[in-house]
């Protein structure tokens, strides 16, 4: 038996928190809930898929104490369109009762046995805390750049985080792209060093808090704690490529150009360019950048954008795409490609420097097309 009465916005923050660790499909049925369970005057909610957790505590009136799980998706999506200030839940045999205002809903329910078990909340006391502002723009800044859970080498699948003399660095690349962030702001005496996934990454990003973010790491899982909020994942295994040899050295040929309008200008190129490849040619001249796109079945497309250039005419190919996902994570008006020529890897950098972050990127050029 279970029955308690909640606040409808804080019960749909609590199950909007928690619910982005539900796995989109799963052969185990009992990954498919969320699990509800009473705690003094508390809710415990949490979702898991084995590999990320998230547990998140939010104020209840407790009538009957107990535990339950409920179908996550459905339970979210009725508590989506509950239109009142508090919600009523309670048992009734083997199933739920949800009611809102005049809204009445039934679900089935499944017992807490079933679930897998939770990892405790408690801090651990080999903990860091960093603020949760300045993490957040670092994961902004990396997490594009991981590669997709298709990819075979695991090790790509997310940000290595890695204590160092400079602060903090986090590093994520998906082999066509790669995206470095220190933040020298939280340099700690505590070494240590871990990949972790994108799905916690983003989870963080979610997380609407100005509380500081307490991350600790214990055997294969590391924690973040936010608040009445926990995330626990599975730190991955593997061996990060050494980014540093990554990162052209004599990138001496510069280009200086606004940001947004090089980022509009290739949101025009895709109207043309290859679908499959989305590849668009860049031809730098004395201050000014030209920009092509090719489709047989669909024309051509140029563009010119002022520039700042000095150095002889350069000629290289990107696909539009990677780059306009870099522009996005810059908060400069104007930015910096470093060249070398068109074959080698190029960076990208903000013109005005930040204090709190050092960053840059770099993205792999795609090969001209053979008429050119």
């Amino acid at each position: 038996m279970i029955k308690f009465s909640v606040d409808h916005k804080s019960f749909l923050t609590g199950l909007n928190t928690v619910a982005a660790a539900l796995p989109p499909k799963t052969s185990l049925p009992s990954l498919s809930n969320i699990l509800i369970e009473t705690l003094d005057n508390k809710l415990k909610i949490a979702a898991t898929d084995l590999d990320t957790t998230v547990i998140t505590f939010i104020p209840a009136t407790i009538t009957t104490s107990g535990a339950i799980t409920l179908p996550g998706k459905k339970l979210l999506e009725i508590v989506r369109e509950l239109n009142g200030n508090e919600v009523d839940i309670s048992t009734i045999g083997s199933r739920i009762s949800i009611s809102c205002n005049k809204s009445n809903f039934s679900l089935p329910t499944s017992s807490r046995d079933s679930y897998p078990s939770l990892p405790s909340t408690e801090i651990n006391t080999d903990s860091i805390t960093f603020p949760i502002g300045i993490l957040k723009e670092g994961i902004k800044r990396t997490v594009y750049a991981i590669a997709g859970s298709s990819e075979l080498r695991a090790a790509l699948t997310g940000c290595l985080w890695k204590q160092t003399d400079l602060g903090l660095v986090m590093v994520s690349t998906d082999g066509h792209r790669l995206a470095k962030v220190i933040l020298p702001s939280l340099k700690t005496e505590k070494e240590f060093s871990a990949i972790v996934a994108a799905k916690a990454l983003n989870l963080l990003l979610k997380i609407n808090s100005e509380d500081s973010v307490i991350m600790s790491s214990q055997g294969t899982q590391i924690s973040f704690n936010i608040g009445e909020t926990s995330i626990f994942s599975r730190i991955i295994e593997g061996v990060f490529p050494p980014y540093d040899k990554v990162i052209p050295a004599n990138n001496g040929i510069l280009l200086e150009l606004n940001k947004k309008d090089l980022y509009d200008a290739l949101r025009r190129m895709r109207i043309i360019a290859n679908p499959a490849t989305q590849q668009v040619i860049f031809t730098i001249e004395h201050n000014r950048l030209i920009l092509q796109a090719e489709n047989t079945d669909a024309g051509e497309a140029r563009e010119d954008i002022e520039a700042i250039f000095n150095s002889d005419p350069i000629q290289i190919a990107f696909s539009g795409n990677l780059i306009t996902e870099i522009l996005k994570t810059m908060n400069s008006e104007d930015i910096i490609m470093k060249l070398h020529d068109s074959e080698v890897a190029v960076i990208f950098v903000e013109k005005e420097k930040n204090v709190e972050i050092e960053y840059l990127t770099l993205v792999m050029p795609v090969k001209l097309p053979d008429n050119r």
